[in-house]
């Protein structure tokens, strides 16, 4: 019988231990979890791996990569490699150096007057001492000594000189500090305490299970944790006790390999094979990201928790960002569950949660964290909501009511429930609900919401409805515009309708938003937000809501959190808008990439419980609980300057010193200025830039990017200012640099110098030149006067030659006439003496006359005669008056004889055959036959008369 009583007790036993262990791996698979940024090696363009982490006081993150040393400021990843080019292993960070290790090489990084990385080498001062394949692991600082950790030996540095130390009988696995001392467990032995120089024992290593000791954890002043590989926790406070977890049994399957505490003191244990695992100082998991959830490798080498209290884990591919210190915290199945779908709204009743999603109705317990999907709720569900402590659930088929113990009743069988509101109409409280098709009214009975009946007279499929304190029912079509309706007295039909696709004077193409925002209509379209004005009856521009929020165009919904507070639903953020004073304020931005995964187009929606703020998502939900209004980081960093790069006209580049006097070349007129404002949740900053100087110029900028270039600019001083805001508008951070661009030669003091000499020069020579040119265009201007008055006289002259030379020819030609006329005047002459000499001489014979009277008229003949002086007197005066005439002939033919020539000058005189044979005593045959004689001589062609070529002859 005893026997028969405990069987069923173990049973009932195990079945409470299996039901445990069920809820408590739906606990840890569905909760409340922060968001994770995963970043792969295609992001930050290095290597796969990265085996450390650490932050600078600037903010920025470090991580020893594969590949180098990565740097991240949350806009821009740079790998810098290291001598040979290998692993980083380990990083540090001190003051303004990063402290690096890798394969027999150790030294730090740091900045450069111009904003550039570069690498020291400590490990090059090593003195006969061989690094022998040592790999640096490690890197600790203890006293003002900065330890770098190998398996073999380890190299301590003073901020001047390196030594190092080598124990081969002992081999230290790993140097943690701890409450102001360095410990260490020895490769496969036990466990000891570190003072600088000397290893003191603590315990053997069978107190851990014979286990290695991965990490130390903070516990108090005197006590630590102590995690182990494969033996979970144990605390170390001289004596060695178990610290228990919740997940002792799945962390001795993992193979733990780091660990770190968080700010607020969460544990962050890295595996592995699983991932990472959150414990709080009890020992409860909190939650556990994998492969499954959220992480994109199991794999963890490296944890680091940085100054916004958020973990940032180095895996074995990528690297993970963990935002623990965010408000928003989220709600999404691990990836072996179910999928939820697209969550398009969300209610809370008691300890549950109930999403309506395109998959189905789904109910997550807060305590048990159990998410299941409630039964007939299956497919596109548009909404549910709590009124009147009544749940109503609206989907494609029916509207459904939720009992207080997940049981799903159908209210309406009407085919779909789109939406549904509490409002008044004729001072009657209802429910009003949308459809695919009509319109339906809901009231009281018994203290219950019940179904009433259809509206009769509208038609049409409706996404959303408001009614504004007129009684005007606003419904926004599904696919096009909105419509405005009065239904009847007794709310049993249409009244009349109204179809309106305009906004003002803008034609909407698709939806029109309706929304409800302090008891006035809102409408939201891509153009702006508009409302309805019930004094004008006219749909005007909401200029107040405009003016706030230029950078939400077509928001999706409205939630009230209060009367004057409200939650705006864009299509890429949820804005908090607050009423105050006559104005509406932004109180809160949250950007929708911060939950890193995509909402649903059109249906963003906002739900609002006490203080904490759910938001619906792509198979899950996010939560926000800050009490704050902002989601800013503290930012102690405060916004710097991070690189400032010159470049010249031939296209050579560098880096400008970040402080001091820094004049560039007159060459290098385009700058490129970088900021670096160290942030990683996602947060909306935003950067104004002013540059001014030079010659009066100034230029203004707002850009989301860290960074800015200008070109061309002109000489002189300068000074830029960048200017970093949140998403509220408030100034976080400045900076200002001061440069100046030098004066091109050209323009430089030696150059006016030289342009007055010059120009000095240029002037005197111009007057020179000036005066010489006037000079010379005198003299040009006399002797043209000169040359005209010569051309004058010669022309003068010209014409008093031409004159005297027609008086000569004239005088010649009278001459000619009268030396012919002479010429015939004396053969007249001559042929009467001679025939009077014959007569005389006859008479003489005869005797007829005396003798003396007839001898003396016969000489006085004889004198009067011509004679051969007459024919030499005749031949000059003839050559005179016909220039050389004679000596041309004798020259040319000089086969003439003297008769020849007296016949040639008779011809040329033009004298008739019988002047020329009286003159020459000839008969006139006589004077032919010399005539022909003559053309011979002279060898004139034919057809060439002989006078004529005697007048003609020169």
């Amino acid at each position: 019988m005893k026997q028969n009583t405990i069987r069923p007790m173990l049973f009932k036993y195990w079945v409470v231990c299996l039901l445990l262990f069920i809820l408590f791996i739906q606990a840890r698979a569905s909760s409340f979890m922060p968001a994770v940024t995963n970043y792969l090696a295609k992001d930050y363009e290095a290597g796969y791996q990265n085996w450390a982490c650490a932050q600078g006081s600037n903010g920025e993150m470090y991580f020893g990569n594969s590949q180098g040393l990565l740097v991240y400021d949350g806009y821009r990843w740079t790998l810098h490699k290291v001598p040979g080019n290998h692993i980083v292993r380990s990083v540090y960070v001190k003051e303004d150096r990063i402290y690096v290790g890798a394969f027999e090489e150790f030294g730090y990084f740091k900045y450069s007057e111009a904003g550039t990385l570069r690498y020291h080498s400590l490990s090059k001062f090593l003195k006969n001492f061989p690094m022998e394949n040592n790999e640096i692991w490690n890197i600790v600082e203890l006293d003002g000594r900065i330890y770098f950790q190998s398996f073999s030996a380890w190299f301590s540095y003073d901020g001047k000189m390196v030594h190092a130390f080598r124990n081969r009988q002992q081999q230290p696995l790993y140097f943690y500090t701890q409450n102001g001392h360095i410990y260490t467990q020895m490769i496969d032995e036990d466990f000891y305490e570190f003072d600088g120089k000397d290893f003191l024992h603590l315990f053997p290593r069978s107190q851990v299970n014979d286990d290695n000791v991965v990490a130390l954890l903070p516990d108090g002043d005197d006590s630590f944790l102590m995690v182990t590989e494969n033996n979970g926790l144990f605390r170390y406070n001289g004596d060695i006790t178990p610290w228990k977890t919740d997940i002792d049994a799945e962390l001795k399957k993992q193979r733990v390999n780091r660990a770190v505490m968080t700010n607020d003191s969460i544990f962050m244990i890295g595996t592995v094979l699983n991932g990472i695992y959150a414990i709080d100082r009890k020992g409860h998991c909190l939650w556990h990201f994998n492969l499954d959830n959220r992480l994109d490798n199991n794999t963890v080498l490296g944890l680091f928790c940085d100054k916004d209290n958020n973990v940032w884990a180095a895996l074995d591919d990528g690297i993970a960002y963990i935002h623990h210190n965010s408000p928003v915290m989220l709600l999404t199945p691990a990836n072996h569950e179910t999928k939820l779908g697209m969550v398009y709204d969300i209610a809370h009743r008691g300890d549950c949660f109930y999403l309506a999603t395109n998959q189905g109705l789904y109910e997550y317990h807060q305590v048990t964290e159990n998410l299941r999907l409630l039964p007939h709720t299956e497919g596109q569900n548009w909404y549910v909501k709590d009124i009147d402590g009544q749940l109503f659930a609206g989907n494609n088929a029916h509207t459904l009511l939720i009992g207080e113990k997940g049981n799903v009743s159908v209210i309406s069988n009407t085919n779909s429930s789109t939406c549904l509101i509490k409002c008044t109409l004729y001072g009657e409280e209802i429910l009003l609900e949308s459809s695919y098709a009509n319109l339906r009214i809901y009231k009281k009975k018994n203290g219950q919401w019940t179904f009433s009946h259809v509206i009769d007279g509208f038609i049409a499929p409706v996404m959303h409805l408001e009614v504004d304190q007129s009684g005007v029912i606003w419904a926004s079509h599904m696919y096009q515009g909105v419509y405005k309706i009065v239904l009847s007295d007794d709310l049993s039909a249409v009244k009349s309708v109204r179809h309106i696709s305009h906004l003002g004077s803008e034609y909407i193409i698709g939806p029109i938003q309706v929304m409800k925002m302090r008891g006035r209509i809102v409408f939201s379209s891509p153009n702006g937000f508009y409302t309805y004005d019930d004094i004008t009856r006219q749909i005007i521009p909401f200029q107040k809501l405009n003016a706030i929020l230029p950078y939400i165009r077509n928001a999706h919904s409205v939630v009230s959190v209060t009367n004057d507070r409200f939650w705006l639903s864009g299509s890429h953020e949820y804005v908090l808008v607050e009423y105050t004073e006559g104005e509406y304020i932004v109180k809160q931005r949250i950007l929708i990439e911060l939950f890193d995964s995509p909402c649903i187009e059109n249906y963003n929606n906002v739900f609002v419980d006490n203080d904490v703020v759910y938001f619906n998502l792509n198979n899950g939900i996010a939560s926000y609980s800050k009490n704050t209004d902002s989601l800013s980081p503290t930012l102690e960093s405060a916004l710097s300057l991070s690189s400032v790069t010159a470049s010249s006209s031939d296209k050579k580049e560098k880096r400008l010193p970040l402080s001091g006097n820094v004049e560039l070349e007159s060459n290098y007129r385009d700058l490129l200025f970088s900021v670096s404002l160290p942030h990683y949740n996602k947060l909306s900053v935003h950067f104004h830039y002013v540059l001014q100087g030079g010659q009066g110029m100034a230029l203004t900028s707002d850009l989301k990017e860290p960074e800015i270039r200008y070109g061309s600019l002109d000489y002189g001083e300068y000074t830029f200012q960048a200017e970093a805001y949140n998403d509220l508008g408030q100034k976080i951070g400045e900076v200002e640099y001061h440069f100046a661009i030098a004066r091109p030669f050209y323009l430089s003091y030696y150059a006016f110098a030289l342009y007055l000499i010059v120009l000095t020069a240029l002037v005197y020579f111009f007057s020179k030149w000036r005066a010489n040119r006037a000079m010379e265009k005198k003299r040009k201007e006399y002797e043209a006067e000169q040359v005209q008055q010569n051309i004058k006289m010669r022309e003068q002259e010209h014409l008093i030659t031409l004159q005297q030379q027609q008086l000569l020819e004239a005088e010649l030609s009278a001459k000619s006439k009268d030396l012919a006329s002479m010429a015939l005047g004396v053969f007249a002459k001559n042929e009467v003496l001679e025939k009077l000499r014959t007569v005389v001489q006859e008479s003489l014979v005869k005797g007829q006359y005396g003798r003396k009277n007839l001898e003396s008229l016969l000489k006085l003949i004889n004198e009067n005669i011509e004679t051969q002086e007459f024919w030499d007197v005749f031949q000059n005066n003839f050559d005179l008056i016909h220039e050389k005439f004679f000596r041309n002939l004798r020259e040319r033919y000089p086969s003439l004889t003297a008769t020849d020539l007296r016949f040639c000058a008779l011809l040329r005189l033009n004298l008739s055959t019988k002047d020329i044979a009286q003159m020459t005593n000839l008969t006139i045959r006589g004077v032919e036959a010399a005539r022909y004689r003559l053309r011979k001589k002279l060898d004139i062609p034919d057809g060439t008369g002989l006078v004529d070529f005697l007048i003609d002859l020169k």
